[in-house]
């Protein structure tokens, strides 16, 4: 079974007011975070999201050079989450990818044991539609979507992201995984986030 993730960092941090990925956690970005917990899981490739003006340099240049990173500015990035999931799908159907994950650029708590223990989870149910942890029951990223999904994937619009296409598929569809740590799922769109991360 081909894995690969999509990783969306072509957010507008709108309500951080600064770009956010570039924002300094110890030696690293905060973007670069989560991208190196997936560059270092089972996922085949990862498909890095970014808007069209965006240099990357928030990304640490080991990561840009690891083979298993794809750049792909995402032109109509500022319309909202859909198109940047559109330009993911859209790589991962070139890719004849059997499923992607969808990471956001700002958890930046995920683990690698995480993220494998979702695409195992996958691998072992090769029928369900999906995987996604959950917290409190509500579905959460990182999702994992088989490729029978992607053309509803495909047809969302706006902001409403993967979870439009999540809330029509009945749970029996899928499988849930709880999140061991709510830290796990925390995600930084705020000042208040970021220095919550710092402490």
């Amino acid at each position: 079974m081909k894995v690969v993730g999509i990783y969306l960092a072509a957010g507008e941090s709108q309500r951080m007011g600064t770009n956010k990925l570039a924002l300094p956690v110890g030696k690293m970005s905060l973007g670069s975070l989560a991208l190196d917990t997936a560059l270092n899981s089972t996922l085949s490739k990862v498909f890095i999201i970014i808007r069209n003006e965006d240099d990357a340099s928030w990304i640490a240049l080991d990561m840009l050079n690891n083979p298993k990173a794809v750049i792909v500015k995402c032109p109509n990035g500022d319309l909202g989450q859909a198109e940047s999931l559109r330009c993911g799908i859209e790589q991962a159907e070139n890719e004849k990818a059997d499923a992607a994950m969808v990471i956001l650029a700002d958890q930046p708590f995920i683990t690698v044991m995480m993220l494998d223990e979702i695409i195992d989870c996958m691998k072992s149910n090769p029928t369900c539609n999906y995987v996604a942890t959950t917290d409190n029951d509500l579905l959460m990223p990182p999702v994992l979507f088989s490729a029978t999904l992607f053309p509803a994937l495909l047809d969302i619009d706006g902001d409403t992201g993967a979870r439009a296409v999540l809330r029509g598929i009945p749970r029996n569809m899928g499988r849930q995984i709880p999140c061991k740590d709510k830290r796990f799922v925390f995600d930084v769109d705020t000042s208040a986030d970021y220095k919550e991360l710092l402490s």
